[in-house]
């Protein structure tokens, strides 16, 4: 489980110029992050949640870590991380566009720029395809940490795997396998997974193997059904 506290000061980054611990600066601006963490924590806690978590986001923010010293624009590319899911309901084909109206929502109440939300809501937006843009590598180097499960150890992904499955308990078990296999091969038949050449020499390989022992593993199930 990710520390509540530590998420807490990783959100508070986003701010750097308002302390939400020192009551006496700023301090409406400072209720409203506060009172918006606490919605962001709500949500990705529902207990309909399984993979799209606070332990999802902590993993994207660690991610980000390693690319320090490479993202132009790091307020917009971690406010994208916390609410690019905000809305998560597997029933929905919309969660995306959702999450990025409530992004435009929450930050202008904050009295954020419009030039930072129209970004925010940009990166958000591109997780509806995981396409990337050559001309723009804060979103490539976005879309590649939220991918960066699909190269974790086999026994983690097995994990998200299975948490994944959790999230679509509604789905039969043929017609999840079938849906599963088809987003799993269309990853697979791209030139490549990650494009941050850092991502890319440390899970393209892992991921690839990860996602075609799932297949393997559902075609199994799926023959002895």
């Amino acid at each position: 489980m990710c520390d509540i506290d530590e998420l807490a000061r990783k959100w508070q980054q986003c701010w750097p110029d308002v302390s939400i611990y020192l009551p006496d600066r700023d301090s409406e601006k400072q209720q409203t992050i506060g009172r918006i963490f606490q919605i962001l924590v709500t949500a990705y806690s529902k207990p309909d949640r399984h993979y799209h978590t606070l332990n999802h986001i902590d993993h994207f923010l660690t991610i980000l870590e390693q690319f320090t010293l490479r993202i132009q624009d790091p307020i917009a590319v971690y406010l994208a991380v916390w609410f690019h899911d905000f809305i998560y309901d597997s029933h929905a084909s919309d969660n995306e566009i959702q999450s990025a109206k409530a992004a435009r929502e929450f930050l202008t109440d904050i009295g954020e720029s419009s030039d930072l939300i129209d970004r925010v809501q940009q990166l958000i937006l591109a997780t509806q395809g995981h396409q990337i843009d050559a001309n723009d590598s804060d979103r490539s180097i976005f879309l590649d940490a939220d991918l960066a499960i699909l190269g974790a150890d086999p026994d983690r992904y097995q994990t998200y795997a299975r948490s994944i499955r959790c999230e679509y308990n509604w789905v039969s078990d043929s017609a999840y396998k079938a849906g599963r296999i088809q987003v799993l091969e269309t990853f697979l038949q791209r030139d490549r997974l990650y494009y941050t050449d850092l991502l890319f020499t440390e899970l393209e390989s892992k991921a690839r193997h990860n996602m075609k022992r799932e297949i393997s593993i559902l075609e199994r199930v799926e023959h002895r059904g």
